[in-house]
């Protein structure tokens, strides 16, 4: 997995250079406090060349937010590499005991002030109905990637004839759980024993050797 130091490291275009510029104005100020001003600052661009691209501020947070939340959902969920328990597995110990397969860390796909803008997104959405809608999508879309990989390990026999639809809603859900901790928590040592249930949860899962 090709992962990205942090989101739009690698502007191509002027309008991720200016979503660049939003994450990281929004890593300082927040996203109840972030202002047109703070974003043309860190772009080192006048207000208007960003009015330019969006017709208002509105406009602009809400397709950054899109962006940026799927590539939350790529950072997180490895694509399938015809082992889909391996990939389960993946993320599961990514978000449970901050370390993964091949010593790749939290910290690697997660940079300074990612858990803190979500978090912002998140706590967004509890009053604007727009925002939610895009959170419905956000995570009607990571619960297919999930249940895409269940369907995978059913169809090659490694988990049994399970609902997969169900089972990526429960994983799904674990994986917020643990990222909500992990982000809020200094004390995640007891995630680790939540991990091995989650591996008792699998098993039951996984065909017969």
């Amino acid at each position: 997995m090709s992962l990205s130091v942090e989101p739009f490291a690698d502007a191509e275009t002027s309008k991720e250079a200016i979503f660049r510029a939003t994450y990281l104005a929004q890593v300082e100020h927040g996203f109840s406090d972030l202002s047109i001003q703070h974003i043309a600052t860190e772009a080192s661009l006048s207000k208007s060349t960003i009015y330019h691209h969006f017709e208002s501020k509105d406009a602009l947070l809400k397709e950054y937010a899109r962006e940026l939340l799927e590539w939350y959902i790529d950072a997180f969920l490895l694509e399938a590499e015809n082992d889909p328990i391996r990939q389960l597995e993946w993320s599961l110990d990514l978000v449970f005991l901050g370390e993964a397969e091949g010593g790749v860390s939290i910290d690697d796909v997660r940079p300074p002030g990612l858990g803190c803008v979500y978090m912002g997104l998140r706590m967004e959405a509890t009053q604007d109905r727009e925002m939610r809608e895009y959170f419905d999508n956000l995570d009607r879309v990571a619960r297919e990637r999930l249940k895409e990989t269940i369907d995978q390990g059913i169809e090659n026999g490694t988990l049994r004839d399970i609902d997969s639809e169900q089972v990526a809603a429960v994983l799904y859900l674990m994986l917020e759980g643990g990222l909500y901790f992990r982000s809020t928590q200094n004390d995640t040592a007891w995630l680790a024993a939540v991990r091995e249930m989650i591996d008792a949860y699998l098993d039951r899962l996984k065909t017969d050797p």
